[in-house]
């Protein structure tokens, strides 16, 4: 009798009921895969010839093309629903992986990345899933329910992580890639029997008769109240993607990091972000959204100018409790406070637009970054992220609102 009360306790303060359990498993398993592929992929794409910059050019590629399709899914989840295109999402990012199994030299990757992309997957930014989780639960637990999942994921990274750099130093790239693939398909399989749509009004026949013009208008036009918070995170997300996107081949390159190396990295940063998730997520919810976003920039600031002046692995490692905390506090905030902000009807394509902005404008953030690694070496594309980052903390002090 205890156990079953402090299981529902347990249940009712980590939001755990409905849609939240199966994004959750979709969560847990996708990383279980996922994990294992974060640290070794770019050591698998350097391995096939490609330079910093090539490495770059991909995340770059998969960047834009995940904006424009978020703008797109976004949209469409608020007229058709979230599941369908949650259910594309997984398919598209399976095909990439299938992908990857079969190339043996760095061209191929760029179907690898434009299939990706239009997955409006990567790192979890789907717009259908975002508004589905923030559909599920009230507004008051919106930032717990988002640190659950994302904790579920990072500590299971934080296993495998170190598992995928053995298993491909063992055995080669391809066993984490069919891992991955299968992950997909049994994540589309939950998606189609177990997740119930949340936007109750689909289909309807005056939003798909809507002129295009109207429609583009109205996807590419931000809400005046969020016009700050727009400006702001794509200030962001192009620091960012200037030195972080591309740290672990850096560290590669530069230090002669191994993939286990890597593994370890991946370890550390998922087990700090998975453990101080929840946490983070309920005082998110308590004391709100904005402090946390200026929270983590200035978390954020610290990481970078520890990268400045680090040489070795274990200060890189030491560094990873910084930048998991940055990613911890930063997601959930960012999320919660848009859903705050838009209508149910309207939150999809927010979120969606939220994702355009930012990698429309920031897609050439890695290949920049990788550019200046390969001509001035690994302090240049830091120093330059470092000096975005703290433009960015300065605009979101100063232009982001947040809905009482």
């Amino acid at each position: 009798m205890v156990a079953k009360t402090l299981l529902a306790r347990l249940q009712r303060g980590l939001v755990l009921k409905g849609n939240i359990w199966i994004i959750l498993i979709q969560s847990f398993i996708g990383s279980v895969g996922y994990g294992m592929l974060f640290p070794i992929w770019q050591p698998f794409v350097l391995s096939l010839g490609a330079s910093m910059s090539i490495l770059g050019g991909l995340r770059a590629i998969i960047t834009l093309l995940s904006s424009v399709s978020s703008l797109l899914w976004g949209k469409l989840s608020d007229m058709a629903g979230r599941k369908p295109f949650i259910v594309l999402s997984y398919a598209l990012r399976a095909t990439a992986i299938i992908i990857c199994l079969f190339a043996n030299a760095w061209p191929l990757l760029i179907l690898y990345a434009i299939f990706m992309g239009l997955s409006a997957s990567f790192q979890q930014h789907n717009p259908a899933i975002a508004s589905l989780i923030a559909e599920s639960v009230s507004r008051e637990e919106r930032g717990t329910a988002y640190s659950v999942i994302m904790a579920s994921s990072t500590i299971a990274s934080a296993v495998v992580a170190p598992i995928g750099g053995i298993l491909a130093m063992m055995w080669g790239f391809k066993l984490i890639f069919v891992g991955c693939m299968l992950v997909d398909f049994f994540s589309i399989m939950l998606a189609v029997f177990f997740i119930e749509e949340t936007l109750k009004e689909v289909h309807s026949e005056e939003k798909f008769n809507e002129p295009w013009t109207k429609t583009f208008r109205n996807i590419i036009t931000p809400e005046s109240h969020l016009w700050g918070f727009y400006i702001s995170l794509t200030v962001d997300a192009f620091a960012w993607g200037l030195g972080s996107y591309i740290l672990y081949g850096m560290l590669v390159k530069t230090y002669g990091f191994t993939k286990y190396q890597l593994g370890l990295l991946s370890t550390v940063l998922s087990l700090v972000w998975g453990i101080s998730q929840v946490p983070i997520g309920k005082l998110i919810d308590k004391y709100g959204r904005k402090l946390f976003i200026l929270i983590s920039e200035l978390v954020g600031i610290i990481s970078l100018v520890g990268w400045l002046f680090s040489r070795s692995f274990i200060s890189f490692a030491i560094l990873q409790i910084p930048f998991a905390l940055m990613i911890a506090t930063w997601v959930p905030a960012i999320a919660a406070l848009l859903a705050d902000s838009v209508p149910m009807e309207k939150r999809g394509q927010a979120m969606g637009r939220l994702q355009a902005f930012r990698g429309i404008f920031a897609f050439p953030a890695p290949y920049i970054g990788g550019l200046l690694f390969d001509t001035y070496g690994f302090r240049a594309p830091i120093f330059t992220n470092l000096i975005g980052a703290i433009i960015a903390f300065i605009l979101i002090y100063l232009l982001v609102k947040e809905e009482a």
